[in-house]
């Protein structure tokens, strides 16, 4: 690999893929994305991307062009890579023949994988050896704007919002890892080195996942959500999913478990929707809707690792959508 200009190969070009290559371009990156056909022609015109501050609603647009694109794997193959960046759901990972064949196109690249559920990373390392892999985690809310018909933005892009001293966690092979934290932090990405990225993700995932399944189960109301009955059975669904995670990884819930608690999570939502430059509510219902395939898929994990655990998960099961349930 070399340390000036790193060649990076985005695959996929939505939110945040974006959000990526403006931080890599700033690094000094040589960025391409590699994308569908029919995003080709919208992705060659470039984008237009919001950074949201706290209680900053009408940000500068910031440009993001420069970069290449490429549509097939043949592209990629004639060409040399640093790295390879999955910016991609769950689910579009283990969709057909893609990744395998994209693999065998990229040489000696450092991949870096984002993907929140708990056996993505088993699943990659039947194409990428360990010692080529990067985990990583997303610290960032990112989504085409706007968002609502009232955001103050001067035109449509892509708007993303970096909450207060939010880092974003990489872990992986020190002669991989290091030259990439490097990049991202000329870039200007906050960035911080972890032991074991799946690991440390593996809890919040799963409590954020049962939060999401209990959201959409109530129609992406908080008012509804905040009910006794819904919110005790999300927040038992966040237990099990928890202890579900613990099993599967090692890592301890003994710090958020206590966080559970009705009063806390009210109060927590109180303070996330007025400190978020964004209609919060709506957010969550057209990102996770979008990606709502990603969070069955996560879904199904859970319920079979608890199984295989010998793990209770009743409030999980309750909260299974009906196309999800129907299968069972």
């Amino acid at each position: 690999m070399t340390n000036e200009q790193p060649r990076v190969l985005l695959v996929g070009a939505g939110a945040v893929g974006q959000v990526f290559a403006h931080y890599l371009r700033s690094a000094g990156c040589a960025v391409t994305f590699l994308v569908k056909e029919k995003h080709a022609a919208q992705a060659r015109a470039g984008f237009t991307l919001y950074e949201l501050g706290v209680r900053q609603r009408t940000p500068a647009p910031t440009p993001l062009s420069g970069f290449g694109v490429l549509v097939s794997e043949r592209e990629v193959q004639k060409e040399r890579w640093d790295q390879v960046w999955l910016c991609v759901s769950s689910t579009a990972l283990r969709s057909g023949e893609g990744l395998k064949k994209l693999a065998a196109s990229t040489g000696d690249a450092t991949w870096v994988m984002l993907q929140p559920a708990l056996d993505d990373r088993e699943w990659l390392l039947q194409w990428i050896p360990a010692e080529r892999l990067v985990t990583g985690m997303i610290p960032f809310l990112a989504f085409h704007a706007p968002l609502t018909p009232e955001d103050a933005l001067k035109g449509p892009g892509t708007a993303f919002w970096m909450p207060p001293l939010s880092r974003g966690l990489f872990s992986g092979p020190s002669e991989r890892l290091w030259p990439l934290l490097r990049t991202l932090r000329a870039g200007g990405f906050p960035v911080k080195e972890d032991a074991d990225v799946t690991r440390a993700a593996s809890i919040p995932s799963a409590m954020l996942c049962a939060a999401v399944l209990g959201l959409e189960a109530v129609g992406w109301s908080f008012e509804r959500l905040l009910r006794p009955e819904s919110l005790e059975r999300t927040l038992g669904a966040a237990r099990e999913a928890a202890r579900i995670a613990e099993w599967a990884t090692g890592a301890s819930p003994a710090s958020l478990l206590p966080l559970l608690r009705p009063v806390l999570i009210k109060a927590s939502l109180a303070l996330a929707t007025r400190v978020a430059p964004v209609d919060l509510e709506t957010f969550l219902r057209v990102h996770f809707t979008k990606v709502g395939e990603q969070t069955r898929l996560m879904l199904r994990t859970y319920l079979a690792m608890g199984q295989s655990a010998g793990l209770d998960t009743p409030h999980l099961q309750a909260l299974a959508p009906p196309d999800l349930a129907a299968k069972k």
